[in-house]
């Protein structure tokens, strides 16, 4: 039991250090979509969602980066539902990259304990923040979910729009203020 132990406390001791440094963010989901099975009277899907996401990775807008997501949302104002998963940061051009979500998502009302699984496909703008772990983000999206115990299929697209973006006029206000 002792030689693991050493051997564990070596590698870490000895180990070069890695940086990861953190970016994360906090946007307002907003789409539609519509179901693909099973066939409904009411074939539109209205989706409204608050996301975020860490993406973890080099100090450099040309790095691929690996994280995590969550998001509350509803679908047609009428279901609440929670989602969690990764993330993939695909550094296709260093001011538009390519994010890649796969996870899961549960329903919290009004019938609790759906569970499904969730893939997003993001495109936007996504900024490398060099002097503090938040970055702006708005993009384009879409989005696919599958509920296996009822069999249901749903493929919604959108926009995501960062919510910092709504402290601009009180920050802009401030600084005006006390020039």
């Amino acid at each position: 039991m002792r030689r693991p132990v050493v051997v564990f406390a070596s590698v870490l001791l000895l180990a070069p250090t890695v940086g990861a440094y953190p970016q994360w963010n906090l946007g307002l989901s907003l789409g539609a979509g519509a179901h693909l099975a099973p066939p409904v009277e009411r074939e539109v899907l209205i989706t409204a969602a608050v996301r975020t996401d860490a993406t973890f990775g080099a100090r450099t807008p040309y790095a691929w980066r690996a994280g995590f997501f969550g998001a509350v949302g509803t679908t047609d104002f009428v279901a609440l539902d929670a989602a969690a998963g990764g993330v993939l940061h695909i550094p296709v051009n260093p001011t538009f990259p390519v994010l890649v979500s796969l996870g899961a998502v549960v329903d919290l009302a009004p019938t609790p304990g759906r569970p499904g699984v969730l893939g997003r496909l993001w495109w936007g703008t996504r900024s490398l923040n060099y002097h503090s772990s938040y970055g702006m983000a708005a993009g384009l999206w879409v989005e696919g979910r599958y509920r296996p115990g009822e069999g249901t299929a749903d493929v919604l697209g959108g926009i995501d729009l960062d919510l910092r973006v709504l402290t601009l006029p009180f920050t802009l206000l401030a600084g005006w203020l006390q020039h």
